[in-house]
Protein backbone atom coordinates (compact mmCIF):
# COMPACT_ATOMS: atom_id res chain seq x y z
CA UNK A 1 0.00 0.00 0.00
CA UNK A 2 3.01 2.68 0.71
CA UNK A 3 3.94 1.96 -2.61
CA UNK A 4 0.59 2.66 -3.91
CA UNK A 5 0.63 5.76 -2.04
CA UNK A 6 3.83 7.11 -3.71
CA UNK A 7 2.86 5.83 -6.89
CA UNK A 8 -0.43 8.26 -6.33
CA UNK A 9 1.91 11.08 -5.91
CA UNK A 10 3.91 10.71 -8.91
CA UNK A 11 6.89 9.50 -7.18
CA UNK A 12 9.67 10.59 -9.96
CA UNK A 13 12.36 7.95 -8.20
CA UNK A 14 10.94 4.64 -9.33
CA UNK A 15 9.70 3.91 -5.64
CA UNK A 16 6.49 3.74 -6.71
CA UNK A 17 4.34 1.47 -8.23
CA UNK A 18 0.63 0.96 -9.22
CA UNK A 19 -1.11 -1.90 -6.13
CA UNK A 20 -2.21 -4.90 -8.20
CA UNK A 21 -4.40 -7.05 -5.96
CA UNK A 22 -6.28 -8.61 -9.47
CA UNK A 23 -7.94 -12.01 -8.45
CA UNK A 24 -6.73 -11.38 -3.86
CA UNK A 25 -9.50 -12.35 -1.83
CA UNK A 26 -9.98 -9.14 0.38
CA UNK A 27 -13.76 -10.52 1.30
CA UNK A 28 -15.14 -9.15 4.81
CA UNK A 29 -11.84 -6.83 5.50
CA UNK A 30 -12.15 -3.54 7.17
CA UNK A 31 -10.89 -1.09 4.30
CA UNK A 32 -12.69 2.16 5.12
CA UNK A 33 -11.11 5.52 3.93
CA UNK A 34 -8.46 3.42 2.16
CA UNK A 35 -6.99 4.97 -1.03
CA UNK A 36 -6.97 2.51 -3.76
CA UNK A 37 -7.38 5.00 -6.69
CA UNK A 38 -6.69 3.65 -9.91
CA UNK A 39 -5.54 0.49 -8.64
CA UNK A 40 -5.89 -2.79 -10.35
CA UNK A 41 -8.59 -5.09 -8.80
CA UNK A 42 -9.87 -7.13 -11.74
CA UNK A 43 -11.64 -10.19 -10.30
CA UNK A 44 -10.53 -9.98 -6.77
CA UNK A 45 -13.37 -10.60 -3.89
CA UNK A 46 -14.39 -8.08 -1.42
CA UNK A 47 -17.62 -9.12 -0.64
CA UNK A 48 -18.78 -7.96 2.90
CA UNK A 49 -15.50 -5.76 2.66
CA UNK A 50 -16.05 -2.71 4.80
CA UNK A 51 -15.14 0.60 2.97
CA UNK A 52 -17.00 3.50 3.68
CA UNK A 53 -15.62 6.76 2.45
CA UNK A 54 -12.87 4.66 0.79
CA UNK A 55 -11.40 6.17 -2.48
CA UNK A 56 -11.61 4.48 -5.82
CA UNK A 57 -11.65 6.87 -8.23
CA UNK A 58 -10.41 5.14 -11.83
CA UNK A 59 -9.93 2.01 -10.01
CA UNK A 60 -10.02 -1.42 -12.59
CA UNK A 61 -12.59 -3.37 -11.23
CA UNK A 62 -13.56 -5.40 -13.37
CA UNK A 63 -15.43 -8.58 -13.06
CA UNK A 64 -14.82 -8.15 -9.04
CA UNK A 65 -17.27 -8.89 -6.24
CA UNK A 66 -18.33 -6.14 -4.37
CA UNK A 67 -21.96 -7.94 -2.83
CA UNK A 68 -22.55 -6.73 0.86
CA UNK A 69 -19.87 -4.69 0.79
CA UNK A 70 -20.52 -1.24 2.81
CA UNK A 71 -19.39 1.72 0.46
CA UNK A 72 -21.07 4.16 1.91
CA UNK A 73 -19.54 7.69 0.62
CA UNK A 74 -17.02 6.06 -1.18
CA UNK A 75 -15.76 7.77 -4.00
CA UNK A 76 -15.55 5.27 -7.52
CA UNK A 77 -15.77 8.12 -10.32
CA UNK A 78 -14.74 6.88 -13.58
CA UNK A 79 -14.07 3.09 -12.34
CA UNK A 80 -14.88 0.08 -14.32
CA UNK A 81 -17.28 -2.12 -12.77
CA UNK A 82 -18.13 -3.88 -16.01
CA UNK A 83 -19.22 -7.32 -15.03
CA UNK A 84 -18.85 -6.46 -11.06
CA UNK A 85 -21.09 -8.18 -8.61
CA UNK A 86 -22.67 -5.43 -5.93
CA UNK A 87 -25.81 -6.84 -5.13
CA UNK A 88 -27.08 -5.71 -1.74
CA UNK A 89 -24.26 -3.15 -1.25
CA UNK A 90 -24.23 -0.17 0.73
CA UNK A 91 -23.51 3.02 -1.69
CA UNK A 92 -25.32 5.74 -0.30
CA UNK A 93 -23.88 9.25 -0.91
CA UNK A 94 -20.89 7.06 -3.43
CA UNK A 95 -19.38 9.13 -5.90
CA UNK A 96 -19.93 6.97 -9.47
CA UNK A 97 -19.65 9.90 -11.56
CA UNK A 98 -18.97 8.26 -15.05
CA UNK A 99 -18.59 5.00 -13.81
CA UNK A 100 -18.63 1.98 -16.82
CA UNK A 101 -21.35 -0.57 -15.50
CA UNK A 102 -21.84 -2.03 -19.02
CA UNK A 103 -21.37 -5.67 -19.49
CA UNK A 104 -17.74 -7.07 -19.64
CA UNK A 105 -16.81 -10.75 -18.82
CA UNK A 106 -13.47 -12.17 -18.06
CA UNK A 107 -12.67 -15.82 -18.94
CA UNK A 108 -11.06 -17.70 -15.77
CA UNK A 109 -7.21 -18.72 -16.51
CA UNK A 110 -5.98 -21.47 -14.59
CA UNK A 111 -6.64 -21.09 -10.91
CA UNK A 112 -7.94 -17.54 -11.48
CA UNK A 113 -11.33 -17.35 -11.53
CA UNK A 114 -13.58 -13.77 -11.47
CA UNK A 115 -15.17 -13.74 -8.63
CA UNK A 116 -17.84 -11.11 -10.39
CA UNK A 117 -20.53 -12.09 -13.22
CA UNK A 118 -19.83 -14.95 -15.47
CA UNK A 119 -22.87 -13.79 -17.18
CA UNK A 120 -21.00 -10.09 -17.90
CA UNK A 121 -23.95 -8.64 -16.91
CA UNK A 122 -23.03 -5.87 -13.65
CA UNK A 123 -25.46 -6.21 -10.97
CA UNK A 124 -26.74 -3.95 -7.97
CA UNK A 125 -29.54 -6.44 -7.35
CA UNK A 126 -31.09 -5.05 -3.52
CA UNK A 127 -28.35 -2.37 -3.38
CA UNK A 128 -28.91 0.69 -1.46
CA UNK A 129 -28.33 3.83 -3.28
CA UNK A 130 -29.86 6.22 -1.49
CA UNK A 131 -28.53 9.75 -3.13
CA UNK A 132 -25.93 8.24 -4.86
CA UNK A 133 -24.14 10.38 -7.61
CA UNK A 134 -24.25 8.36 -10.97
CA UNK A 135 -23.95 11.37 -13.80
CA UNK A 136 -22.65 10.45 -17.04
CA UNK A 137 -22.34 6.81 -16.23
CA UNK A 138 -22.50 4.22 -18.68
CA UNK A 139 -25.14 1.81 -17.21
CA UNK A 140 -26.66 0.30 -20.48
CA UNK A 141 -27.86 -3.19 -19.83
CA UNK A 142 -26.98 -2.57 -15.95
CA UNK A 143 -29.25 -4.78 -13.47
CA UNK A 144 -30.55 -2.65 -11.05
CA UNK A 145 -33.44 -4.91 -9.86
CA UNK A 146 -34.92 -3.68 -6.68
CA UNK A 147 -32.18 -1.14 -5.61
CA UNK A 148 -33.12 2.03 -2.94
CA UNK A 149 -32.31 4.99 -5.64
CA UNK A 150 -34.16 7.37 -3.93
CA UNK A 151 -32.57 11.00 -4.46
CA UNK A 152 -30.47 9.25 -6.72
CA UNK A 153 -28.71 11.41 -9.80
CA UNK A 154 -28.86 9.66 -12.90
CA UNK A 155 -28.09 13.20 -15.06
CA UNK A 156 -26.71 12.15 -18.45
CA UNK A 157 -26.30 8.39 -17.77
CA UNK A 158 -26.67 5.66 -20.41
CA UNK A 159 -29.73 3.62 -18.74
CA UNK A 160 -30.63 2.08 -22.45
CA UNK A 161 -31.68 -1.47 -21.49
CA UNK A 162 -31.24 -1.35 -18.00
CA UNK A 163 -33.23 -3.07 -15.68
CA UNK A 164 -35.00 -1.37 -12.65
CA UNK A 165 -37.49 -3.66 -11.79
CA UNK A 166 -38.98 -2.73 -8.34
CA UNK A 167 -36.72 -0.14 -7.65
CA UNK A 168 -37.37 2.93 -5.51
CA UNK A 169 -36.43 6.05 -7.86
CA UNK A 170 -38.45 8.77 -5.82
CA UNK A 171 -36.67 11.96 -6.24
CA UNK A 172 -33.98 10.52 -8.57
CA UNK A 173 -33.05 12.59 -11.57
CA UNK A 174 -32.91 11.13 -14.89
CA UNK A 175 -32.23 14.66 -16.54
CA UNK A 176 -30.95 13.84 -20.31
CA UNK A 177 -30.62 10.63 -19.75
CA UNK A 178 -30.71 7.71 -22.07
CA UNK A 179 -33.87 5.14 -21.58
CA UNK A 180 -34.38 3.24 -24.58
CA UNK A 181 -35.33 -0.18 -23.75
CA UNK A 182 -35.43 0.22 -19.97
CA UNK A 183 -37.66 -1.92 -17.83
CA UNK A 184 -38.91 -0.27 -15.14
CA UNK A 185 -42.33 -2.34 -14.15
CA UNK A 186 -43.11 -1.59 -10.45
CA UNK A 187 -40.40 0.47 -9.61
CA UNK A 188 -41.64 3.57 -7.22
CA UNK A 189 -42.36 6.96 -8.83
CA UNK A 190 -43.44 10.61 -7.78
CA UNK A 191 -46.56 11.25 -9.74
CA UNK A 192 -44.62 14.17 -10.85
CA UNK A 193 -41.72 11.21 -12.62
CA UNK A 194 -44.57 9.06 -13.72
CA UNK A 195 -45.81 11.80 -15.72
CA UNK A 196 -42.33 12.92 -17.30
CA UNK A 197 -41.46 9.41 -17.99
CA UNK A 198 -45.13 8.55 -20.30
CA UNK A 199 -44.04 12.52 -21.89
CA UNK A 200 -40.75 10.34 -23.44
CA UNK A 201 -43.19 7.75 -24.70
CA UNK A 202 -42.06 5.75 -22.11
CA UNK A 203 -44.79 2.33 -20.74
CA UNK A 204 -43.73 2.24 -17.14
CA UNK A 205 -45.11 -0.93 -16.41
CA UNK A 206 -44.31 -2.63 -19.83
CA UNK A 207 -41.53 -1.43 -21.72
CA UNK A 208 -38.34 -3.95 -22.22
CA UNK A 209 -40.79 -6.75 -21.16
CA UNK A 210 -41.89 -9.78 -23.12
CA UNK A 211 -45.26 -10.06 -23.53
CA UNK A 212 -46.65 -13.63 -23.39
CA UNK A 213 -50.74 -13.60 -22.70
CA UNK A 214 -51.36 -16.10 -25.50
CA UNK A 215 -49.11 -18.60 -24.58
CA UNK A 216 -49.72 -18.49 -20.60
CA UNK A 217 -52.61 -20.97 -20.67
CA UNK A 218 -50.25 -23.70 -22.77
CA UNK A 219 -47.46 -22.93 -19.82
CA UNK A 220 -49.63 -23.38 -17.60
CA UNK A 221 -51.05 -27.03 -18.57
CA UNK A 222 -47.75 -27.92 -19.24
CA UNK A 223 -46.55 -26.28 -15.45
CA UNK A 224 -49.25 -28.67 -13.51
CA UNK A 225 -47.61 -32.04 -15.42
CA UNK A 226 -44.48 -31.22 -14.45
CA UNK A 227 -45.55 -30.57 -10.54
CA UNK A 228 -48.02 -33.60 -10.85
CA UNK A 229 -45.17 -35.95 -11.89
CA UNK A 230 -42.48 -34.67 -10.13
CA UNK A 231 -40.71 -33.19 -13.31
CA UNK A 232 -40.48 -36.33 -15.62
CA UNK A 233 -43.37 -34.44 -17.63
CA UNK A 234 -44.73 -31.67 -18.70
CA UNK A 235 -41.87 -28.44 -18.21
CA UNK A 236 -42.09 -26.25 -15.38
CA UNK A 237 -42.52 -22.23 -15.75
CA UNK A 238 -39.64 -19.97 -15.41
CA UNK A 239 -39.89 -16.95 -16.58
CA UNK A 240 -38.29 -13.82 -16.25
CA UNK A 241 -39.06 -9.83 -17.08
CA UNK A 242 -42.96 -10.96 -18.77
CA UNK A 243 -45.57 -9.22 -19.18
CA UNK A 244 -48.51 -11.02 -18.05
CA UNK A 245 -50.14 -7.79 -16.48
CA UNK A 246 -54.02 -8.30 -15.49
CA UNK A 247 -53.82 -12.54 -16.66
CA UNK A 248 -55.82 -14.68 -14.46
CA UNK A 249 -53.94 -17.80 -12.66
CA UNK A 250 -56.96 -18.14 -10.43
CA UNK A 251 -57.17 -21.51 -8.77
CA UNK A 252 -54.00 -22.40 -10.48
CA UNK A 253 -51.53 -25.20 -9.35
CA UNK A 254 -48.38 -23.25 -10.13
CA UNK A 255 -45.78 -24.73 -7.27
CA UNK A 256 -42.11 -24.51 -7.98
CA UNK A 257 -42.76 -22.25 -10.59
CA UNK A 258 -40.43 -18.87 -11.60
CA UNK A 259 -42.12 -15.71 -12.31
CA UNK A 260 -39.72 -13.33 -11.15
CA UNK A 261 -39.36 -9.59 -11.74
CA UNK A 262 -42.49 -9.77 -14.00
CA UNK A 263 -45.12 -7.57 -14.48
CA UNK A 264 -48.59 -9.12 -12.83
CA UNK A 265 -49.99 -5.45 -12.35
CA UNK A 266 -53.96 -6.91 -11.34
CA UNK A 267 -53.20 -10.52 -11.97
CA UNK A 268 -55.77 -12.38 -10.82
CA UNK A 269 -53.69 -15.25 -8.52
CA UNK A 270 -57.23 -16.20 -6.11
CA UNK A 271 -57.43 -19.24 -5.13
CA UNK A 272 -53.89 -20.83 -6.78
CA UNK A 273 -51.01 -22.88 -4.97
CA UNK A 274 -47.73 -21.24 -5.63
CA UNK A 275 -45.95 -23.16 -2.81
CA UNK A 276 -42.03 -22.23 -3.41
CA UNK A 277 -42.91 -20.39 -6.37
CA UNK A 278 -40.00 -17.41 -7.11
CA UNK A 279 -41.83 -14.25 -7.23
CA UNK A 280 -39.06 -12.07 -6.04
CA UNK A 281 -39.12 -8.42 -7.20
CA UNK A 282 -42.03 -8.71 -9.41
CA UNK A 283 -44.68 -6.33 -10.08
CA UNK A 284 -47.77 -7.38 -8.31
CA UNK A 285 -49.58 -4.38 -7.82
CA UNK A 286 -53.14 -5.09 -7.01
CA UNK A 287 -52.80 -8.39 -7.84
CA UNK A 288 -55.20 -10.58 -5.91
CA UNK A 289 -54.35 -13.35 -3.95
CA UNK A 290 -57.15 -14.25 -1.98
CA UNK A 291 -57.33 -17.69 -0.54
CA UNK A 292 -54.29 -18.10 -2.32
CA UNK A 293 -51.01 -20.64 -0.82
CA UNK A 294 -48.04 -18.73 -0.86
CA UNK A 295 -46.07 -21.01 1.64
CA UNK A 296 -42.64 -20.91 1.40
CA UNK A 297 -42.82 -18.44 -1.72
CA UNK A 298 -40.17 -15.86 -2.24
CA UNK A 299 -41.61 -12.59 -2.51
CA UNK A 300 -38.38 -10.85 -1.50
CA UNK A 301 -38.46 -6.96 -3.11
CA UNK A 302 -41.82 -7.39 -5.18
CA UNK A 303 -44.48 -4.37 -5.34
CA UNK A 304 -47.39 -5.45 -3.48
CA UNK A 305 -48.72 -2.23 -3.27
CA UNK A 306 -52.98 -2.36 -3.17
CA UNK A 307 -52.65 -6.82 -3.69
CA UNK A 308 -55.36 -8.56 -2.09
CA UNK A 309 -53.96 -10.65 0.39
CA UNK A 310 -56.96 -12.09 2.11
CA UNK A 311 -57.00 -15.53 3.91
CA UNK A 312 -53.73 -15.78 2.03
CA UNK A 313 -51.42 -18.94 3.76
CA UNK A 314 -47.84 -17.86 4.51
CA UNK A 315 -46.35 -21.13 6.28
CA UNK A 316 -43.17 -22.50 6.37
CA UNK A 317 -42.84 -25.72 4.36
CA UNK A 318 -40.78 -28.44 5.96
CA UNK A 319 -37.97 -29.31 3.09
CA UNK A 320 -36.47 -32.22 5.18
CA UNK A 321 -39.59 -34.01 5.78
CA UNK A 322 -38.83 -34.30 9.30
CA UNK A 323 -39.48 -31.21 11.14
CA UNK A 324 -35.78 -30.46 11.43
CA UNK A 325 -35.61 -27.84 8.13
CA UNK A 326 -38.06 -25.43 7.36
CA UNK A 327 -38.12 -23.14 4.43
CA UNK A 328 -40.01 -19.58 5.31
CA UNK A 329 -42.41 -17.34 2.69
CA UNK A 330 -39.60 -14.59 1.78
CA UNK A 331 -41.50 -10.66 2.15
CA UNK A 332 -37.47 -9.26 3.02
CA UNK A 333 -37.90 -5.59 1.26
CA UNK A 334 -41.76 -6.48 0.20
CA UNK A 335 -43.69 -3.16 -0.65
CA UNK A 336 -47.43 -4.04 1.01
CA UNK A 337 -48.36 -0.61 0.97
CA UNK A 338 -52.21 -0.97 1.43
CA UNK A 339 -52.22 -4.57 0.79
CA UNK A 340 -55.30 -6.66 2.37
CA UNK A 341 -53.71 -8.78 4.85
CA UNK A 342 -56.71 -9.56 6.84
CA UNK A 343 -56.74 -13.19 8.21
CA UNK A 344 -53.29 -13.84 6.59
CA UNK A 345 -50.56 -14.88 9.28
CA UNK A 346 -47.33 -13.00 8.83
CA UNK A 347 -45.61 -15.45 11.67
CA UNK A 348 -42.21 -17.23 10.55
CA UNK A 349 -41.95 -14.50 7.72
CA UNK A 350 -38.97 -13.18 6.83
CA UNK A 351 -40.20 -9.85 7.43
CA UNK A 352 -36.70 -7.62 6.73
CA UNK A 353 -37.43 -4.24 5.46
CA UNK A 354 -40.71 -5.19 4.23
CA UNK A 355 -43.49 -1.75 3.83
CA UNK A 356 -46.97 -2.45 5.49
CA UNK A 357 -47.58 1.15 5.47
CA UNK A 358 -51.20 1.39 5.63
CA UNK A 359 -52.13 -2.36 5.03
CA UNK A 360 -55.44 -3.76 5.93
CA UNK A 361 -54.80 -6.02 8.69
CA UNK A 362 -56.20 -7.50 12.31
CA UNK A 363 -55.02 -9.58 14.95
CA UNK A 364 -54.48 -12.97 13.10
CA UNK A 365 -52.44 -11.44 10.84
CA UNK A 366 -50.01 -9.97 13.35
CA UNK A 367 -49.85 -12.77 15.72
CA UNK A 368 -46.57 -14.46 16.24
CA UNK A 369 -44.99 -11.58 13.37
CA UNK A 370 -41.59 -10.39 13.76
CA UNK A 371 -42.60 -6.36 12.79
CA UNK A 372 -38.82 -5.55 14.18
CA UNK A 373 -37.46 -4.34 11.04
CA UNK A 374 -40.68 -3.93 9.16
CA UNK A 375 -40.83 0.04 7.42
CA UNK A 376 -43.62 2.06 8.51
CA UNK A 377 -44.26 0.16 11.94
CA UNK A 378 -46.97 -0.62 13.52
CA UNK A 379 -48.26 2.66 13.58
CA UNK A 380 -48.87 2.51 9.76
CA UNK A 381 -51.22 -0.26 9.90
CA UNK A 382 -54.32 -0.31 10.20
CA UNK A 383 -56.41 -2.57 12.10
CA UNK A 384 -59.39 -3.86 10.52
CA UNK A 385 -62.25 -6.44 11.94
Amino acid sequence: MILHQRWLKHDTGGRGRRADLSFFDLSGLGLNRINLSGAKLAGASLSGSRMTGAELAQADLFCTDLSHADLTGARLSGADLRGARVDRARLSSADLRGADLRKGAMAPAGARRPAGNQSGVTTFIGATMVRTLLTDCRMSQCDLTGCDLTGADMTGADLGGAVLVAANLTGATLHRAQLDGIVLAGAKLREDQRAELERRGIDIDGTGMVPLAERVADMISAHQLWVEHDGRAGRRIELECADLRGLSFANQLLSGSVMRRCGLRGADFSGSRLVMADLSYADLRDADFTSADLSGCNLRGANLAGAKLWRVTMRSVDVSGDGSRFWPTNLEGTSLIGADLRDTSLARALMNGADLTGSRTNATTLRGADLARIVGGQGGLQLTT
